[in-house]
């Protein structure tokens, strides 16, 4: 085998994991492979906070032989090399005399160093990436390197690009199928729904995960309400959307936090205090919140409003459009992007397209943002 299929076998462990048990962590496997090529030890990453990939396969291959000093450890990250939950995977690498180290992809965080302290203490370390291990791990790297979550915009639109008649009414643009890819592929996968006030009250909306044939799934929802004036608690209408027992509701608002004393809110709900000048949330305060609250990738489900808002500071990633067959002409019904911004061609959004896909007479075109 070559270091190519060795690293493949960490691809397929680090995959094994659960994305919503492991994030903000990156999904990691490894294997100790002996001097014959033997694989007499195998791990992953499974838990937040829990043993890494490597600590699990050094284990496993100490059960077979005792003496470690003539294997080659394949891992599918860079190994740590800093203590946070856990201690340094470089430090067990030594401690047990591995002599070769294969990498499969770096890490962006620079606390991690693992490769370049490894190789300072005498041990070979290659590096032989993968594209599907850099794919793997694509919401960790952006969380690294742009310090916020993952955000996906998803809209279904006419074919003149509206998401809404003049009044707001939006069911149902998009037919059943596209509904439910929605519900299974993307809600399915992220780690909160980011939506408005205005929005929720509209639709009204719970805003979970629903699959034909299995129970809703709650999910963490960021929904901002300028004024906190639109998701009262007590309102009688929203006690579906408020009545949840393992996900967050984050009420992002202007209100100063010396205001929130006198909403009685339910235990899952924690009210934001972040600046809105001219009406826009700060994202740069919102992104560095969520991160720390471990919500890595955020589904936007929106009106234009925030859509473009969200566009115009550079914090879409990707965009799943669904071109329904069907044409509002009236000019009052809402865009999909709505801004009062003057720009010009030079100016536009730059996309890569990445797939398309039909669902009956809906044609949904997925998108990359070219940042």
């Amino acid at each position: 085998m070559t270091s190519s299929d060795y690293l493949h076998s960490t691809f397929l462990l680090a995959s094994s994991a659960s994305i919503p048990n492991v994030r903000p962590n990156p999904l990691v496997g490894a294997i100790v492979v002996s001097e014959t090529g033997s694989i007499i030890g195998s791990g992953y990453h499974q838990q937040y906070g829990g043993p890494h990939a490597e600590v699990f396969a050094i284990q496993e291959a100490l059960t077979v032989q005792d003496d470690l000093s003539k294997c080659t450890l394949y891992v599918s990250l860079e190994p740590c090399s800093h203590t946070g939950k856990t201690p340094p995977c470089t430090e067990l690498i030594l401690k047990h005399k591995i002599p070769r180290v294969v990498i499969g992809s770096m890490d962006p965080n620079p606390l991690v160093s693992g490769a370049s302290y490894l190789a300072a203490n005498g041990v070979i370390v290659e590096e032989c990436f993968l594209p599907e291990l850099e794919t793997l791990n694509e919401v960790f790297f952006l969380n690294q390197k742009l310090k916020r979550p993952k955000y996906i915009l998803k809209s279904a639109i006419t074919l003149n690009g509206k998401i809404a008649d003049r009044n707001g009414e939006s069911k149902w643009l998009s037919n059943s199928q596209s509904r439910n890819f929605v519900h299974q592929v993307l809600r399915k996968n992220v780690s909160a729904i980011l939506t408005t006030a205005k929005t929720v009250i509209k639709d009204n909306a719970t805003l979970n995960c629903r699959v034909e044939g299995n129970d809703p799934v709650e999910l963490n929802l960021v929904v901002i309400d300028k004024n906190l004036d639109s998701l009262k608690p007590k309102n009688k209408q929203l006690k579906i959307f408020y009545k949840r027992t393992n996900s967050k509701i984050y009420l992002v608002t202007a209100l100063a936090s010396e205001a929130f004393e006198k909403y009685d809110v339910p235990e899952n709900v924690i009210i934001v205090s972040i600046p809105m000048p001219n009406g826009v949330c700060d994202l740069n305060i919102l992104n560095s919140y969520l991160l720390q609250n471990k919500i890595c990738e955020v589904l936007i489900e929106a009106g234009g409003t925030l859509n473009a808002a969200f566009l115009e500071f550079n914090c879409v990633d990707e965009l799943y459009l669904f071109i329904c067959p069907s044409i509002l002409a009236d000019n009052k019904a809402l865009n999909v992007f709505n801004s009062a911004i003057a720009q010009n061609m030079s100016g536009s959004k730059k996309l890569q397209l990445i797939s398309t896909q039909s669902f009956d007479s809906d044609v949904l075109l997925r998108y990359r943002f070219l940042h």
